[in-house]
């Protein structure tokens, strides 16, 4: 129970440090505060506005248009962590090139999951308004615009809309979403610029992205783990460290292997540490 108790604190404490100072990041990552705020397409439909984050593409914005207007299950993919897609069950694969017949993007069109039996998270998203080579609006999605920075670099920037929460399960979900969301959306947008600079060739790799991914969940487990390991003082006072920390490589840094491969190996030492600590202490006694 006293363990139990601990656990809760340490994630409470790990909402507070997200709610306080992670969330407005994570909100307008990338984004200048010109870019927040000034009007996009599709802001008239949207019941509040959830996030508008940005990238710079060092391409013109006609060959980013190109990528861009690929996205969708049954065409480019999300160039997002393909992993994570085929776990929730999104028959989706991630173009390296850019395809001919991919290349329309017209009001009417719905991005939706291929195989709406075996995803675990159905989605549906309408294209409701077009201007060619400039952006486009996804219904319960958002806005996807392309500004042009000079000849050679373009802004690439997301406002992602918000909801109707009309109840308290809606609330919910969406605060629950909301970190979710951006966690894929970065790495989209991080695949969209890998595949627009480096062309067709582009090797983007997802051992990479899974390594990260892998570092992040043993290194939360082994944080569980060090509540019921720890005695006294300890089994409150480094979980509630290494939670906090364990949020920087998951919303902060670059999605990279090293960071979440070095906080599990640090974590490791740490738990192996409490370890031989404790069994010392009941061998004495």
């Amino acid at each position: 129970m006293k363990s139990c108790l601990v656990l809760i604190s340490v994630l409470s404490i790990q909402i507070i440090v997200y709610g306080v100072f992670l969330r407005p990041v994570i909100s307008t990552w990338g984004a200048s505060d010109s870019e927040v705020h000034m009007p996009l397409v599709g802001d008239d439909i949207a019941p509040f506005i959830s996030s508008t984050r940005a990238i710079v593409i060092n391409a013109p914005a006609s060959e980013v248009w190109k990528w861009l207007i690929q996205l969708g299950a049954d065409r480019g993919g999300f160039f997002s962590y393909t992993f994570i897609e085929k776990a929730l069950g999104y028959e989706t694969g991630n173009s390296g090139k850019i395809v001919p017949e991919f290349q329309e993007m017209k009001v009417g069109r719905v991005l939706e999951s291929r195989d709406r039996v075996k995803s675990v998270l159905k989605y549906r998203f309408p294209v409701v308004a077009v201007e060619l080579g400039k952006s486009f609006v996804l219904k319960d999605w958002g806005a996807f615009v392309l500004k042009a920075v000079n000849s050679t670099q373009t802004r690439l920037i997301i406002r992602t809309h918000g909801r109707e929460l009309s109840s308290l399960m809606d609330r919910v979900v969406f605060l629950i979403g909301t970190p979710c969301h951006y966690i894929m959306e970065r790495r989209m947008m991080m695949g969209i610029k890998a595949r627009v600079e480096g062309g067709a060739g582009a090797r983007v790799s997802s051992i990479s992205d899974f390594l990260w991914f892998l570092g992040i969940l043993l290194s939360g487990l082994g944080i569980v783990a060090m509540v019921f390991m720890g005695r006294g003082i300890q089994s409150v006072l480094l979980p509630a460290i290494y939670g906090i920390v364990w949020l920087w490589p998951l919303f902060i840094s670059s999605p990279q292997p090293v960071y979440g491969l070095s906080l599990l190996l640090v974590i490791a030492v740490t738990g192996g540490w409490l370890h031989f600590k404790n069994r010392a202490v009941r061998i004495i006694s």
